[in-house]
């Protein structure tokens, strides 16, 4: 099973799924982790060099842009069982929908917390 989470520090989940850094990888069986790997989100870094250039950290998404400006998190996240996030907005959810990726809403902060929790049978 295959376990993926938004992040910008590779230890907590990040708010803004669709803005994270990149998305961590757990590959799981038999009650271990087998290998984790990390996903580079471009989505964020389009937004970073906008924001630099236009000097300001607001993102909104224009009429009929939101659903484009995810496009590229389904072919990240496509080999992926389920995504935990903290949150998801209404263009993300739209997005994962569409992509069939199963999310999950989580409470815990922590990535390990939730892997552990994963491991052991727990959401």
């Amino acid at each position: 099973m295959k376990i993926a989470f938004p992040t910008n520090d590779r230890k907590t989940i990040a708010k803004r799924t669709g803005r994270c850094k990149e998305f961590v990888i757990y590959n799981l069986a038999d009650s271990k982790i087998v290998d984790v790997s990390y996903r580079e989100n471009n989505h964020e870094q389009h937004d970073h060099n906008h924001e630099q250039h236009h000097g300001h950290g607001n993102h909104n998404h224009k009429k009929g842009e939101g659903e484009h400006s995810h496009a590229k998190t389904g072919d990240l996240l496509k080999d992926v069982d389920v995504l935990l996030v903290g949150r998801v907005g209404k263009f993300m959810k739209k997005a994962l929908d569409g992509f069939g990726i199963r999310y999950q809403l989580t409470k815990k902060l922590e990535i390990q917390e939730v892997v552990d929790g994963f491991l052991e049978g727990i959401d």
